[in-house]
């Protein structure tokens, strides 16, 4: 909230009234594709004893597979430990071009589980990659998450952003519900498209 006093202003020892500071409703800039990325946990005993799985379940979402397939998947092929995060995700899935989860419910001896293949899109500059927002002239930027959901509004992508990853599905972003407002800023350091 605002104190009345913050109406004046003083300049060189004489009072001026200033323009009245409204305060800031940060729920304003919300964004409407967005979709909670916790829904894939489900009933999973396996996500209610988690944290820091936010690669778990990017993973889940965008290869459209349960919480536990994506949970076993990233433990086997990233080395996750349970509740400690992904270490080196980027350059662990850079040297991926196919995903195998493991088949749930009726079994066959001739289904090899559900496959999907995983392409790098780009990296960020910073990361030494091209994946530049074109709107930007003057020098290469990075794509916002927002601005990155717009662009790529087709397909299926894991993004990563600083310490955290996340899906876009068709243009809409499948997140934690808190990134809802104000997450759509963050800057994609590399996303891989998922068919």
């Amino acid at each position: 909230m605002w104190d009345p006093k913050d109406l004046f202003v003083y300049l060189r020892g004489k009072v001026a009234v200033a323009a009245e500071r409204k305060p800031i409703n940060n729920n304003t800039h919300m964004l409407q594709n967005f979709e909670n990325g916790y829904e894939v946990s489900g009933s999973s005993e396996v996500a209610k004893r988690e944290k820091n799985d936010c690669v778990v379940r990017a993973i889940a979402n965008a290869c459209d597979v349960n919480y536990n397939q994506a949970h076993k998947y990233v433990a086997e092929k990233f080395n996750r430990k349970k509740g400690k995060g992904t270490q080196m995700f980027m350059s662990t899935l850079d040297q991926i071009n196919m995903m195998r989860f493991d088949q749930v419910g009726q079994l066959s001896m001739f289904d090899e589980g559900d496959v999907r293949s995983i392409k790098c899109v780009g990296k960020a500059p910073k990361q030494g990659g091209e994946l530049v927002n074109p709107k930007y002239k003057h020098k290469p930027v990075a794509f916002t998450v927002k601005e990155f959901a717009q662009k790529f509004n087709k397909g299926i992508y894991i993004v990563a952003v600083n310490k955290h990853a996340l899906a876009i599905k068709n243009g809409v972003i499948v997140d934690n519900r808190d990134k809802q407002f104000g997450g759509y800023r963050r800057v994609v350091e590399a996303a891989y498209q998922v068919k």
